[in-house]
C-alpha cells in the first residue's frame, strides 16, 4: 500500500493547508517539463502525487485511507511471518490464506491477491471463506477485492463483491461510510463501463439494476436519460419520451438532452402527420 504521507513528504498529523503547500511544492518540482530526459518517470511521479493529494485533502477519503493504512501496518506486523511461510502448496489453513490475500491487497499487489482468492474459492466453493474475518476486516477485504477486479476490467466479479460488501454494511452498520462510494462505483460500472459493449436491451437491464441502488435524484436522472437513449436506439420512442421526462423531472437542467429532444420531436412530428 502506497504511503501517501511519504509521497507528499509530510507527517500524519499535518493540517489541510500544510498538505496543500507540500502538494504545490512537489508538483512544481516533478513537473514533466522540467525532466525532459526522465519525462515518463516524472509523469508517473506526478500522478502519484496528485492521487495522494486528492486522497488526503478530502476529510472523508483521508479518514478512510488512515483506517486502511493502520490496518495495513497491523496486518504486515502480525502476518509477515505467515506470508513468508505460505506458498501455493503450503498450509491450507483458511485464516492464514485470507490474511495473505488481505496483505497483498493492502500492498497494492492486486494480481497476486485475486489469483490467491480464486484458488481459495475453489477450495471453499460452498462457503464464503472471508467470513472467517471479523466484520470490519471482512468489509475492507471484500471492498479491496472488488476494487481490484474493477481495475482489471472483471466487472461481473467486481459487482458481486461490491454488492456483498454493501449488503454486509447494511445488515451490520459497520463501515457505513463506504455505502455511498460503493453505490457510486456500482452505478459507474452498470451505466458507463458495461453499457459500452452491451446491446441496448442489455443496457436497459443494467440501468434497472442501478436504479435499485437507492441513489440520489440527480444520479437517477442520469440513469433515466441513459435509458431514454437506449429506447431511441431500439426505436421505441414512446418509452424514450417517458424516461426522458422522468430525467427532466428530477433534474430539469440535465446535460446531453438536446439530441434526444431533437430525435423525439422528429418522431412526434411524423406521428402527427
Amino acid at each position: 500500500m502506497v504511503n501517501y504521507y511519504e509521497v507528499l513528504e509530510i507527517h500524519q498529523k499535518v493540517s489541510i493547508e500544510e498538505i496543500k503547500q507540500s502538494f504545490r511544492t512537489l508538483i512544481k518540482k516533478y513537473h514533466p517539463d522540467l525532466h525532459v530526459i526522465n519525462k515518463h518517470w516524472a509523469e508517473s511521479k506526478t500522478k502519484v502525487i496528485i492521487q495522494a493529494y486528492k486522497t488526503l485533502s478530502d476529510t472523508t477519503s483521508r479518514e478512510q485511507y488512515d483506517r486502511l493504512h493502520k490496518t495495513h501496518k497491523q496486518a504486515k506486523k502480525t502476518h509477515v511471518s505467515h506470508e513468508a511461510e505460505t506458498t501455493e502448496t503450503a498450509s491450507s489453513d483458511v485464516k492464514s490464506r485470507i490474511r495473505v490475500i488481505f496483505t497483498h491487497l493492502l500492498d497494492g499487489q492486486t494480481r497476486k491477491a485475486t489469483e490467491k482468492y480464486q484458488f481459495l474459492l475453489k477450495d471453499y466453493a460452498t462457503d464464503d471463506p472471508l467470513l472467517h474475518l471479523n466484520h470490519k476486516d471482512y468489509v475492507d477485504c471484500k471492498f479491496l477485492l472488488a476494487e481490484a477486479y474493477e481495475k482489471s476490467g472483471e466487472y461481473e466479479s467486481a459487482i458481486l463483491l461490491y454488492e456483498a460488501t454493501l449488503d454486509s454494511i447494511q445488515k451490520n452498520g459497520h463501515r457505513s461510510h463506504l455505502s455511498k462510494e460503493i453505490k457510486e462505483r456500482l452505478r459507474t460500472i452498470y451505466c458507463r463501463k458495461l453499457v459500452k459493449k452491451a446491446t441496448h436491451r442489455k443496457s436497459l437491464e443494467y440501468c434497472e439494476r442501478a436504479l435499485k441502488l437507492g441513489l440520489p435524484k440527480q444520479e437517477n436522472a442520469f440513469i433515466y436519460k441513459k435509458m431514454a437513449e437506449c429506447y431511441i436506439g431500439l426505436e421505441e420512442y414512446e418509452n424514450a419520451l417517458q424516461y426522458l421526462n422522468k430525467a427532466l423531472l428530477l433534474k430539469p437542467n440535465i446535460q446531453g438532452t438536446l439530441k434526444l429532444k431533437t430525435k423525439l420531436r422528429q418522431y412526434m412530428s411524423n406521428t402527427e402527420e
